[in-house]
């Protein structure tokens, strides 16, 4: 039997309730979903990426089908090694429509491979990692945007800084 993967890919800085609600749909979706969590280095993130790691696998540690992997490079690529046979997104609204589409297409012509796009819940349409970054720079309490164990985990890592 050849097993369906999915790839579930963003920065993730941090991992939100909305990340979750579509990575644990993905997961009801596909045999295998790997979060991916990309690294580029021109852009400047409030946790590291073995922190971004360890805060997604925290999110998702209730999920038997899901993994996570943090990963420097193209995900065209990685889909490719991996023989995933879909990329699954969110969408939260118009704004994020125009850029997933491309690149969708860009991800199509490099691997072949397609996406998937699942809008976001309602109740999660205003929580992004941005908002979430800026709780917690604040002091705010972001516990109700993160998943729980996530939640956790970002503010254990944070206190060891």
């Amino acid at each position: 039997m050849n097993s369906k993967l999915a790839l579930v890919t963003g920065s993730f800085d941090p991992v939100t309730v909305g990340h979750r609600d579509i990575i644990s749909r993905a997961a009801k979706m596909f045999d295998r979903v790997i979060v991916l969590v990309a690294n580029n280095e021109d852009k400047e993130y409030m946790f590291t990426a073995e922190e971004r790691v360890a805060i997604a696998r925290a999110a998702v540690c209730d999920l038997e089908n899901v993994t996570v992997e943090g990963f420097d490079g193209y995900v065209a690529d990685f889909a490719k090694e991996r023989g995933a046979c879909a990329f699954v997104r969110g969408i939260r609204d118009e704004n994020d429509v125009a850029y997933e589409q491309f690149m969708a297409n860009k991800n199509y012509e490099l691997c072949q491979v397609d996406t998937i796009m699942l809008f976001a819940n309602p109740e999660y349409n205003a929580v992004s990692s941005t908002r979430v970054r800026e709780a917690i720079v604040s002091g705010e309490n972001a516990k109700t945007m993160m998943p729980c164990a996530a939640y956790e985990k970002a503010l254990e890592l944070k206190r060891k800084r």
